[in-house]
């Protein structure tokens, strides 16, 4: 990460259902949030995971990140960084092709995998 970027903190909360799929609620300063959003400048995004689902054994392993459009490629934009012995995960975005990708958190609990639905980013041109 570089001091230009911009960088948005999230704090991230999952719980598993009744149907054992990992449900995860996003948040920013205590206000839930989408976890996604448009970006028009170059973002990190840091996510991090809560105490009460540190508590349950969750960790970030990765993220899958893919093009929701094909004609507008933007996915190779994005980057991870998993840090704090899988606590946080940082998502780079260089913003440098407009376009929508599809950003999937990958994380274990006690040796199960899970994979969050899609908080989509959107990148725009600045104004």
């Amino acid at each position: 990460m570089n001091n230009t970027q911009e960088q948005i903190h999230f704090t991230v909360n999952i719980v598993l259902g009744s149907d054992d799929e990992a449900n995860f609620t996003y948040f920013i300063n205590d206000k839930e949030v989408t976890g996604g959003g448009v970006v028009r400048t170059e973002t990190a995004g840091i996510y991090s995971l809560d105490e009460a689902t540190l508590a349950k054994g969750f960790l970030f392993t990765g993220a899958t990140i893919t093009d929701v459009n094909k004609e507008t490629p933007c996915a190779q934009d994005f980057s991870f960084k998993v840090s704090d012995n899988g606590r946080t995960i940082a998502i780079i975005d260089t913003d440098e092709n407009p376009g929508i990708a599809c950003l999937v958190f990958n994380v274990e609990c006690n040796g199960n995998p899970y994979t969050s639905t899609d908080p989509q980013v959107e990148n725009e041109e600045e104004n």
